[in-house]
């Protein structure tokens, strides 16, 4: 392969490989603690301007030969068929969203996080009728003997999970080539088309994307005046009753297009695109008359907290838990968010 010189990388970028990194560091084989990195998708890498690969008229990649695409990007590398048969995905979100709107034929999809959400409501007829399964193990692998009997010819996780090396990199790749898909932050609509044009896939991740705006210009119709009114903060609901206040997401954007107040919506404010509350220190989100909670309902403590009781946006019921399917994702994800928040101002 010849060698690829990358673009300079942008600061939301490099947030996004050392927190990658971090996990990749830290990783457990205790199935409750990946699940606890997974709830904000810290991992979740943006792409604006920053995935690199070969141009078609360079000699390599996506114009390099009728069959294979060389694709480097980040920290992800690899060779990959350019019109793949058989697709089977990892983790069954943000990757499985990925190959459903690029039009691969997904022939088997994993679900760590389980089948139900907003998410998989909006695949609707993308989801094939036939689609296979498999399981994963307590120390998070999965099924290796099953995805092999499927015969892929190409696997598709989360960058972030390859990075991490979350669920056997090594093994995977013995089994068929690795596609490791960014997704899930700021930027994403430019994520999709850097991603797709590599793939030569263009065409219907625009239509994603068009649909998406079209949808928003429907719900601005709609609801413009409740979302004018909503002043909302993202956040994380954490075991010891604190919080995990979200300052950069896909959702975060989302909210802004819809014209709702984001205060704490501060891309590049903090390395993880989050910080942390304290039970005490609650009273710093004090400023939203909406909070949109991951994973409220699983962790109670944060809702029986004398400070989070306080709360303007507690004390007028506008606190609402969102499923962990919303919180990473490209146009899909976008699209069930935009409803999420337009359920959650109608209220």
């Amino acid at each position: 392969m010849t060698a690829i010189l990358s673009r300079p990388r942008s600061g939301s970028a490099l947030r996004s490989v050392r927190r990658a990194r971090t996990l990749r560091s830290r990783r457990s084989s205790n199935r409750a603690d990946i699940t606890r990195r997974h709830l904000f998708g810290l991992g979740a890498v943006t792409m604006a301007g920053v995935l690199v690969g070969c141009s078609p008229d360079s000699g390599t990649g996506a114009g390099a030969g009728d069959d294979l695409i060389d694709y480097d990007y980040l920290e992800f590398s690899g060779r990959i068929p350019a019109d793949p048969q058989r697709v089977l995905v990892v983790e069954g979100r943000a990757d499985l969203e990925f190959a459903l709107t690029c039009g691969y034929p997904v022939i088997a999809s994993g679900f760590f996080f389980g089948r139900d959400g907003a998410l998989f409501d909006e695949f609707g007829d993308l989801m094939p009728a036939d689609l296979e399964t498999f399981d994963f193990a307590e120390t998070n692998e999965p099924d290796y003997e099953r995805i092999a009997a499927l015969e892929p010819d190409l696997i598709v996780m989360r960058q972030a999970a390859w990075v991490g090396d979350f669920y056997g990199n090594s093994r995977l790749s013995e089994i068929a080539p690795v596609l490791a898909v960014a997704s899930g932050s700021t930027g994403w609509r430019q994520t999709m088309r850097d991603q797709a044009s590599r793939l030569r896939r263009d065409q219907v991740v625009d239509e994603e994307i068009e649909r998406y705006n079209d949808l928003v210009a429907e719900i601005r119709a709609r609801s413009g005046t409740q979302l004018d009114a909503t002043t909302l903060i993202f956040g994380t609901a954490l075991d010891d009753g604190g919080l995990w206040v979200i300052t950069e997401s896909q959702a975060n954007e989302v909210a802004a297009d819809l014209g709702i107040a984001v205060p704490q919506y501060e891309p590049g404010a903090h390395e993880n695109g989050y910080y942390e509350l304290s039970p005490e220190n609650l009273d710093r989100v004090s400023e939203a008359n909406t909070l949109a909670i991951y994973a409220f309902d699983e962790r109670p403590a944060l809702g029986q907290t004398p400070t989070f009781r306080r709360l303007p946006a507690a004390q007028s019921g506008n606190v609402h838990s969102l499923d962990l399917t919303l919180n990473n994702g490209l146009a899909r994800a976008a699209c069930a968010l935009a409803r999420r928040l337009e359920e959650m101002v109608a209220a």
